[in-house]
């Protein structure tokens, strides 16, 4: 049984570094924000015209760089389709960059297409196995499909990595209630409370699960 996708947790990522590997923030010169250099308008041809040949002179990580960000740029508004050809872009110049494959699965799992989002999550955790991070959002993506199991190992490997992850027992929490793991869901729930998760929101969760396990 796939579950809706408003049941599953939303965890933000790690911004601290948002840069693929191999990529610094210092690198890149400043660009015109909202800037396209595709069918440019006769007002903006001149700050289209100097934004390329910016572009021009960027070395290959910076060029990367900047692409990465027009991807994440169309993930925070809301267009995952366009996120995703950006970050396809990117990783056709830096294929070994777990951000990259990383962000791309997001962008999928956004998407709706949660098959592409486990391939792209399967790659990142092959170059980063050590990223709680892609195993929770892998997990999530299984979860929506249905794969239960799968989704528990990823949880707990998550936690296994960051054993204070509030979000991540909430998450274990709600999968062990469907599989009907009564006593195993009520600890994690206590201890992801214990962790300032969303109660109202880990507890609706939690009933929805159970009742969906109660139906079966």
């Amino acid at each position: 049984m796939v579950i809706p996708p408003t049941i599953v947790l939303v965890v933000l990522k790690n911004s601290d570094n948002p840069e693929p590997s191999g990529v610094s923030e210092t690198s890149l010169p400043e660009l015109e924000s909202g800037t396209s250099p595709e069918l440019p308008t006769m007002p903006n041809l001149l700050t289209t015209l100097k934004t390329l040949y910016r572009q021009g002179k960027l070395t290959t990580p910076e060029r990367t760089l900047n692409i990465f960000k027009n991807g994440v740029r169309e993930v925070d508004e809301g267009h995952p389709e366009k996120a995703i050809n950006h970050f396809t872009e990117a990783i056709a110049r830096s294929s070994q960059s777990a951000k990259l494959h990383h962000y791309r699965a997001d962008a999928f799992s956004m998407n709706g297409e949660f098959e592409k989002a486990i391939v792209d999550y399967d790659t990142a955790v092959r170059l980063n196995p050590s990223c709680p991070d892609t195993y929770l959002d892998r997990g999530n993506s299984h979860y929506q499909l249905g794969h239960l199991e799968t989704a528990l190992k990823d949880f707990s490997e998550a936690i296994r990595l960051k054993p204070d992850w509030g979000e991540a027992f909430a998450n274990r929490a709600v999968v062990h209630a469907e599989l009907g793991n009564t006593e195993e869901s009520d600890s994690d729930e206590k201890v992801a409370i214990s962790m300032k998760v969303d109660v109202p929101q880990l507890t609706e969760m939690l009933e929805i699960a159970r009742n969906d396990d109660q139906n079966l």
